[in-house]
């Protein structure tokens, strides 16, 4: 019986060595593929300089129009000269604040709307007469949004001067 028994294990232990045991590997090579996606900047999503100087153009028309606020600008208007300054303080101001190369050299918040008592209804007005602008031209949301966010910030620096 034990020859019986080392016969088998024999057996076995040849069977099991002359088994061709191949594993084989196919290893694929993978690349993670990374998509960078540029963000467009809110000026860009305005339309540039030309954008932004055409919304501006519409909302200083639109202050003109309202009844709220347009003691501000009327006074303004009166010297021709002054009035394209202010305005193009108000697009270069636009343009640097929303991620455009543009200088803004005008007075900070604060200092350009002192002495007025810009009250927070009127802030409001004013606000009310952007989203309209921004909402003609179809301005996505997101960005207006973005631009609304910005100038509520200045509420502070605006009201109460």
């Amino acid at each position: 019986m034990k020859t019986t028994n080392y016969l088998l294990l024999f057996v076995f232990a040849i069977t099991f060595l002359s088994c061709k045991t191949e594993v084989k590997k196919d290893v694929t090579a993978t690349q993670d593929e990374v998509i960078v996606v540029e963000e467009k900047t809110i000026y860009e999503k305005l339309g540039g300089e030309e954008g932004i100087s055409g919304a501006v153009e519409q909302i200083v028309a639109r202050h003109l129009e309202n009844e709220k606020i347009k003691h501000y600008f009327l006074a303004l208007k009166e010297n021709p000269e002054y009035f394209e300054q202010f305005k193009q303080h108000v697009k270069d101001f636009l343009g640097a604040g929303t991620g455009g190369g543009t200088e803004y050299k005008g007075r900070d918040m604060q200092g350009a709307h002192k002495g007025l008592n810009i009250s927070e209804a009127e802030f409001l007005a004013a606000i009310d007469d952007i989203l309209y602008v921004l909402d003609a031209n179809k301005v996505d949301r997101v960005s207006r949004n973005e631009l609304l966010a910005i100038l509520y910030s200045m509420k502070d620096a605006v009201i109460k001067q």
